[in-house]
């Protein structure tokens, strides 16, 4: 899970921790393919939680999953954190 405070955060953390890419082995992707996938699974809102989901099954692909401030709002209100 890592917090992704603005898009920067996120297009590090998508680029390094979830696609795995780095400099020291060449990319499968085009950098307009790349540039596509980034903005296909951007986050709606910044700040927000990303999370990596691993799928059902034993070859299922994993995918990213974000949680919002407003979740996080209503899940602090059920724990009697915030009133």
């Amino acid at each position: 899970m890592k917090l992704l405070a603005n898009e920067f955060e996120y297009r590090e953390w998508i680029v390094k921790g979830y696609l795995h890419l780095d400099e020291e082995f060449p990319s499968v992707f085009e950098p307009d393919e790349l540039e596509r996938e980034i903005l296909r699974q951007v986050p709606k809102e910044f700040p927000c939680l990303a999370q990596i989901v691993e799928g059902e099954g034993g070859y299922s692909l994993q995918s990213v999953q974000f949680i919002y401030r407003s979740q996080i709002e209503e899940w602090a209100k059920l724990f009697g954190i915030v009133s």
